[in-house]
């Protein structure tokens, strides 16, 4: 080891095996570099200095699963474009002026793709990118052989104790991260990291790295991509008490008998497995009504379950309704990287169209996954973009792509605006109505006697939903008296109609007791003027429409008791 000091900056440290200079993969602070720079491993040089540094007292906020609306970014790519208006772009300081934009959309917390240090870029390295890592990766010796790509994303082994030096404003990424920690802070809002551990990373050294940026940073959560690990040893952890884990899967254990009141949910199981349901909903395909409510209705008592539409690695939304097959072509493997199953249908049209019919059943289709994944009881997670309507240009997996493909252009939020504004109204909807996120399952039971059940699925009978793998029609009833809102009171009675049939449907709406009647509250497609609700309501094609039971003029009732129960 040699030690070297910077006069007036700070003290560097040089490790040797052999003769060989390495990086220290257990350092707190690395010199700052360009973004994109090729560097040798003995240019990776760690800084030893240290700094004290003042938490001004603020704490976690330890936002419930039940409550958050958790945004997914990349830390470069989320203000680097040059519409973003940020001072910082591209920087952990550039995440923080746009934290008024993310709390204004209803995100509770932060989920940042790798943000520890790494290499994007190695000097004499023929394959910086192992085959079947979740970024892509080389699949041929023809890719080896051409000039190496950027690992854009960062899903590698990386140096797991510092954050990323290039990803700060000024020199000292240290500060700024924890600046960043401690504004979401105070704003309420929390800031998970993402670590990807391949197998030469055993589970010890990842609980020491999880604990350090859980004392260090004061990081609110951490989704683990590891498929080696014992989890038992990280979830047992006691500095780890009191943090949130993200992880591919966590068996939701019962209750003790003894503990009737379930403690906050710490853990959150995170897969595709919606992603897929979702989509092949929206896309019209048979057998999906099973899955689709599983979906809805997922809560478990000890682990959460987070839903998303969209991810770093899948189509984008305004992509998933634009075609129907990925176009990774760029990235320079002869579109064979990125996954082939994308679950998509372009609306008629492969890519960019000018026909107006396809455009606005594209828009619709848009409206329709974000209100499935706002409707459902699991935690909803937004990647960045989707709500403006960023467009990859159906390249489904950009992880070698430092350019606008992958980054978020701040522009479509004026283009995309009305589109912004549903999902914005469509996020503040859900946060009213506290049935629509519950802290613990539904039952499918009416066990207070309230009338209804708390959730109940209907189909072409009442409270029978239809086996027939052609059907695309669903109803739910939800019962508000099962939920509170915050002034105490019970919420309300809603009804949600799903039809993703390319035909309109007509379905009859559950009687309500004298005084009550149905009012639509929310709608991916506008109801027809003069509509009467009373016995049925006419679903138009590949429309989702909510109900709420709401009092006549006059009327003194508070919530329905069910007089006839009527389904589709």
């Amino acid at each position: 080891m040699r030690i070297e000091n910077v006069p007036g900056e700070y003290t560097l440290a040089a490790f040797y095996e052999g003769d060989e200079i390495v990086p220290d993969k257990n350092g707190a602070r690395f010199v700052k570099h360009a973004y994109g720079e090729e560097l040798a491993a003995s240019e990776m040089e760690s800084i030893l200095t240290e700094k004290e540094y003042d938490w001004e007292n603020t704490k976690r906020p330890c936002v419930p699963f039940s409550q958050a609306v958790v945004y997914g970014l990349h830390v470069r790519g989320f203000t680097r474009h040059s519409s973003s208006g940020c001072k910082h772009k591209g920087t952990f300081a550039g995440v923080a002026e746009k934290l008024d934009y993310l709390q204004n959309l209803g995100v509770t917390s932060l989920l940042l793709q790798p943000a520890y240090e790494f290499t994007e870029a190695e000097k004499n390295t023929a394959d910086a990118h192992p085959v079947g890592a979740p970024y892509g990766g080389y699949s041929s010796e023809k890719a080896k052989e051409e000039k190496k790509k950027l690992n854009y994303w960062g899903y590698q082994e990386g140096y797991y104790y510092a954050p990323k030096a290039s990803y700060a404003a000024g020199k000292d990424a240290v500060t700024e991260f924890k600046d960043l920690v401690k504004v979401c802070h105070v704003r309420g809002m929390e800031l998970w990291m993402q670590f990807y551990f391949p197998h030469t990373v055993n589970e010890r050294e990842i609980l020491s790295i999880l604990e350090h940026w859980t004392l260090e940073y004061q990081v609110d959560g951490f989704q683990i991509m590891a498929d080696h690990i014992n989890m038992e040893l990280i979830r047992n952890a006691p500095l780890l008490s009191d943090v949130k884990l993200i992880y591919y899967g966590f068996e939701d254990r019962p209750l003790s008998d003894r503990n009737q009141h379930s403690p906050a949910k710490r853990l959150c199981a995170f897969n595709e497995g919606p992603m897929i349901a979702y989509r092949r909903f929206l896309k019209g395909d048979e057998h999906t009504l099973s899955d689709m409510m599983e979906v809805l209705k997922k809560n478990g008592r000890s682990v959460a379950y987070m839903n998303s539409v969209a991810d770093y690695n899948s189509f984008r939304v305004n992509d998933l309704v634009s075609y129907d097959y990925k176009h990774n072509e760029d990235n320079g493997e002869d579109n064979r990287d990125g996954s082939n199953y994308n679950h998509s249908w372009n609306c008629g049209e492969e890519g960019p169209s000018r026909k107006k019919a396809v455009i606005a059943l594209r828009e619709k289709q848009k409206r329709n996954i974000f209100t499935m994944l706002a409707l459902s009881q699991g935690t909803p997670y937004l990647f960045m973009g989707d709500e403006m309507s960023k467009t990859q240009k159906g390249n489904n997996n950009p992880y070698n792509q430092d350019n606008e493909t992958a980054w978020v252009n701040w522009r479509d939020l004026k283009k995309n605006g009305e589109f912004y504004q549903f999902v914005k109204e469509l996020l503040a909807f859900r946060r009213a109505h506290p049935i629509l996120h519950m802290d613990q399952p539904l039952t499918g039971a009416d066990v207070k006697g309230l009338g209804y059940p708390d959730i109940s699925f209907h189909g072409l009978e009442a409270y029978m939903t239809s086996s027939e793998p052609y059907r695309r029609e669903l109803g739910v009833l939800l019962n508000g008296a099962y939920a509170k809102t915050k002034d105490g009171e019970p919420d309300s009675l809603l009804f949600l109609a799903f039809n993703m049939h390319w035909q309109a449907h007509e379905c009859a709406l559950p009687l309500l007791r004298k005084g009550l009647r149905w009012q639509v509250v929310l709608a991916t497609e506008k109801l027809p003027e003069g509509h009467e609700l009373e016995r049925t309501l006419t679903v138009p094609a590949r429309t989702i429409y909510v109900l709420e039971a709401v009092r006549e003029p006059g009327a003194t009732e508070k919530m329905p008791v069910n007089d006839d129960r009527t389904g589709f």
